[in-house]
């Protein structure tokens, strides 16, 4: 239940809202006053506040800042009788969500009642998990998969072992590299991320190793690449398998040595850093194209981490649509708006989700996000009489194509979803192979060849 104050010296006005706030299963308080709506706003906190501008005493305008002190969770709504642009742009200015002419329309009332309490039962949710995701820089989850990862991560930070961490792109593979350095006796060295497919091959290898004075045209002065200024630290290679054959063979080199020539030069530089790789293809089927090295891919895997993508931890959706309300300042969201964002299927993963709060943050103007306020791509039904499969099958075809597609579209895509399959059986009979083959109707030794091969 909400509470909803009406601040209106006419006795017709606060009937009419007591009837239609009652009716909608909420509380009505009122006042008269300004001075008494502020002394409510304070001892009751209110949800919604409908505030006329002429009052006996303090006018509206002046009470709506001071109840915006004293309770500054509500949303308010402003109502006049003497409409002005002057009027409306102020009430804005002092936090108004909307601006309501007398006569009240009842219908346009009893909407914005709706509208604007609509969000409060999950704003307080949200107020709830704000708490929990406090200064966890992004790394959010309570989904036994995220826990899983957490482990991981806090395992192998006291090592000095390489990380190659696996996973759709937007799932948060840096913010887990930046995990593992920040709770590694690292922590007060460099941390130095490179993206791999941004930068162009010829230019890599001086990204990386730096390069001399003089060795190729616009080199004017000696600069260091990532593992000299990483040196002490942790280097994060991005998208690690995009980097060309060449490129390969001298990083595998480094990983052997510790050490390398800057570009144009002979003498050997020796450096201390830890390599956590990150990619979101399938690496194994890269080496076995002969696209990638074997003898770098194990340098590189030491410890792998797969982070699993949104669609596959949904329990995590309003944890992390708390985080990203906080950083947007958004004032909350409602129920509709956060079933349609559990609904989706969340191909951009938790990126996308971040824009798509940051969106409605803006477009609800201080109100709780709804659902008119998302992406259409998040409202989007699925097309008729396909199944939940089939439309993110289409969904990772259709994102493929725009990416350009593999060779081998259909034995991508099958990899895919086999490993999705996989996966949730094993989580459905708690690991136990014998019970998950059965499930499957293959044999134990078929399955753990393809556990295997996926990473599980």
């Amino acid at each position: 239940m909400a509470k909803v104050l009406v601040v209106d010296d006419e006795d017709s006005i606060v009937w009419v809202f007591r009837k239609l706030v009652e009716e909608l299963g909420h509380q009505c308080l009122s006042a008269a006053t300004a001075e008494k709506g502020i002394e409510l706003a304070r001892g009751e906190q209110p949800d919604l506040v409908f505030m006329d501008v002429k009052l006996p005493g303090m006018d509206g305008l002046a009470a709506l800042e001071e109840v915006r002190r004293v309770s500054p969770r509500a949303k308010y709504v402003v109502m006049t009788a003497h409409g002005s642009l002057d009027t409306a742009v102020k009430a804005v200015k002092l936090g108004a969500v909307e601006y309501l002419s007398k006569p009240v329309d009842l219908d346009r009332a009893r909407k914005l009642v709706q509208n604007s309490i609509a969000g409060v039962a999950v704003s307080r949710e949200v107020e709830k998990l704000r708490g929990t995701a406090a200064g966890m820089s992004g790394l959010i989850g309570k989904s036994a998969a995220m826990q899983e990862v957490f482990k991981k991560v806090a395992a192998v930070a006291a090592s000095d072992a390489s990380v190659l961490l696996t996973g759709e792109s937007g799932t948060g593979k840096e913010l887990l590299a930046r995990a593992v350095h920040y709770n590694s006796a690292r922590a007060n060295g460099p941390f130095e991320a490179i993206n791999c497919a941004s930068i162009p091959e010829t230019l890599l290898e001086s990204e990386l190793y730096g390069h001399e004075r003089g060795a190729f045209t616009g080199a004017v002065r000696q600069k260091p690449g990532k593992f000299e200024v990483g040196d002490g630290g942790t280097v994060f290679l991005d998208e690690i398998g995009e980097i060309a054959l060449s490129a390969q063979v001298k990083l595998l080199r480094f990983l052997e040595e510790r050490s390398f020539e800057r570009v144009g030069g002979t003498e050997a530089v020796p450096v201390d850093v830890r390599i956590v790789a990150a990619t979101n293809q399938n690496l194994e089927e890269r080496v076995r194209e002969g696209r990638f090295r074997e003898d770098l891919y194990f340098r590189l895997n030491v410890v792998k981490i797969e982070v699993p993508p949104l669609r596959d931890r949904r329990e995590d959706i309003p944890l992390l649509v708390a985080f990203f309300l906080d950083l947007a300042r958004g004032a909350g969201i409602t129920q509709e708006a956060m079933e349609a964002l559990r609904n989706h299927a969340w191909a951009g993963n938790v990126r996308e989700l971040k824009n798509a709060i940051e969106r409605g943050a803006v477009l609800a103007r201080g109100a709780p996000i709804r659902p008119e306020h998302l992406p259409e791509a998040v409202l989007s039904p699925k097309p008729l009489g396909e199944s939940d499969v089939e439309a993110r099958v289409r969904e990772l075809v259709g994102k493929l194509v725009v990416q350009g597609s593999p060779g081998d579209l259909y034995k991508f895509v099958e990899s895919r979803w086999e490993k999705a399959l996989l996966r949730r059986v094993l989580e459905i009979t708690a690991g136990n192979q014998v019970k998950a083959a059965e499930m499957l109707g293959i044999n134990r030794m078929t399955l753990r060849k393809k556990m295997e091969f996926h990473g599980l």
